[in-house]
């Protein structure tokens, strides 16, 4: 499970663009690449510590709640809190795609809040990628002995079939030319825990922002993040307590 907090602001980065709409959370799909939902100012800071505790456990993506330009508290994927003054800064934001924990009011407030937010989204260039390095390593010498070659499957030596699922997952070298030398993380099924905090269901049919193994091509591949918005909830959904 990842538990790397929301990137942090570095030396040099206070110059960067926020959005001072608070409060809201701030859902990390990739480095640099954030999903926006706003709450209710009215909310107590213990309300709106649960929410983003639920947020960041249920999606099991790093999530920062912001409170205002010298406050807030990043949580991981496993909702732990950290309260700190530095908040993040500057990335492309998105807003919409993920559901939140728990029904929000729209109010005459939150609705103008939206419309900045709506206004500043339309104002960023460029898009998103993946991670290229789909998260590997450089292999070290150790590394290098013991994952060479492939099984007598014809699958990479380091890989293992899931006792559940049947996936296969483990660490392996990966077979791609463009990747040669690198050491990859390979996730099974069992391995996707990133659930919709709205219904309850899974966000994406693998595990976001990690690599599988597929074994009609033989190669590792990457799921980002951004692949979360592909899910739709269903009425007949198991929503989260």
């Amino acid at each position: 499970m990842e538990k790397t907090n929301v990137d942090r602001p570095r030396t040099g980065s206070l110059e960067l663009p926020i959005f001072d709409g608070y409060s809201y959370l701030l859902t990390r799909l990739r480095p640099a690449f954030y999903h926006v939902i706003l709450l209710p100012r009215e909310k107590s800071m213990a309300e709106l510590s649960v929410a983003a505790a639920a947020q960041a456990r249920l999606n099991d993506l790093p999530t920062c709640l912001l409170l205002g330009h010298d406050s807030c508290c990043y949580h991981d994927a496993t909702g732990t809190p950290t309260h700190a003054r530095d908040i993040p800064r500057g990335g492309a934001l998105s807003f919409g795609k993920l559901e939140p924990y728990g029904a929000i009011p729209v109010t005459d407030e939150l609705a103008s809040r939206m419309g900045s937010l709506v206004s500043l989204c339309k104002r960023q260039r460029g898009y998103i990628l993946g991670d290229l390095t789909k998260g590997g390593h450089s292999a070290s010498a150790d590394e290098t002995m013991r994952l060479a070659g492939k099984q007598a499957n014809g699958v990479p030596v380091g890989l293992g079939r899931c006792s559940e699922c049947g996936q296969w997952r483990g660490k392996c070298l990966d077979p791609s030319p463009n990747f040669e030398g690198q050491v990859m993380t390979v996730h099974c099924r069992c391995d996707n825990r990133n659930y919709c905090a709205g219904c309850g269901g899974l966000l994406y049919q693998r595990k976001l922002n990690a690599n599988f193994f597929d074994e009609t091509d033989g190669q590792i591949w990457h799921v980002p993040g951004f692949c979360a918005f592909e899910h739709r909830c269903l009425d007949n959904a198991t929503r989260p307590h």
